[in-house]
């Protein structure tokens, strides 16, 4: 029996136009960090620890959707995977957005987030990235861990203080409020409904790993081509 998760989306519109980048009024970066008071000071590590937390080190220029009407754009982004914390630059300050359950989605580049508020997988709740522009789409989580400093020991060098990238989880989103775990391309195919020959024809030529978000977004772009 396939696992499926009902959501709760950072937004105030439960549907596929929510990802519509028409109809939004265009804000200032002065309304994110004032007007909505939706900016907490970020404070950063006091010593030197190894690998990242970011998704994408440097800050890019993004955009940033929210209550289902405004956007600002040519916002500094990038996301903290350990954090789970979308961070932005102004006037040189480092903040993050502190009541993510208003955001529709933030795009960062060619990368697209958005927010779960609430979820029955408990691994699930935050940010994630969204492959595919409409539904369904493929989900990503993305996890970070921090691990202090260890001495040596007998057998083994001592370790520094780092942040580790973990495995990241895969989802099929088939609409705003329904979500289910990706476990093979073959699941993924059957739990689609149909067009299963050819989809599974397109999976072995293209050699489609479900490990693989790209690939399996490709998948779920061949498939809306065949409805």
């Amino acid at each position: 029996m396939k696992k499926i998760l009902y959501l709760v989306l950072a937004t105030n519109c439960f549907t596929a136009s929510l990802f519509a980048q028409d109809n939004y009024i265009s804000k200032s970066l002065t309304d994110l960090g004032a007007e909505l008071n939706w900016a907490k000071k970020v404070v950063g590590p006091t010593t030197i620890i190894q690998g990242t937390p970011y998704h994408n080190d440097e800050f890019l220029p993004g955009e940033v959707y929210y209550e289902g009407k405004f956007k600002i754009s040519n916002v500094p982004l990038r996301y903290n995977m350990y954090n789970d914390e979308m961070e932005f630059m102004d006037k040189n300050v480092v903040l993050a957005i502190a009541f993510p359950e208003k955001i529709d989605r933030v795009v960062i580049g060619n990368s697209t987030f958005i927010y779960i508020a609430d979820s029955k997988d408990k691994n699930l709740k935050g940010y994630a990235k969204k492959w595919n522009t409409d539904f369904p789409s493929i989900l990503t989580k993305m996890k970070v861990d921090y691990f202090d400093k260890e001495p040596p020991q007998p057998i083994t060098e001592s370790k520094p203080a780092r942040f580790e990238r973990q495995f990241d989880k895969h989802y099929l989103m088939r609409s705003a409020t329904e979500i289910e775990d990706i476990k093979s391309v073959k699941k993924l195919i059957q739990s689609l409904g149909d067009h299963e020959s050819e989809l599974t024809a397109f999976s072995k030529k293209e050699k489609i790993s479900a490990s693989d978000p790209q690939e399996l977004a490709s998948l779920i772009d061949f498939y809306k081509e065949l409805k």
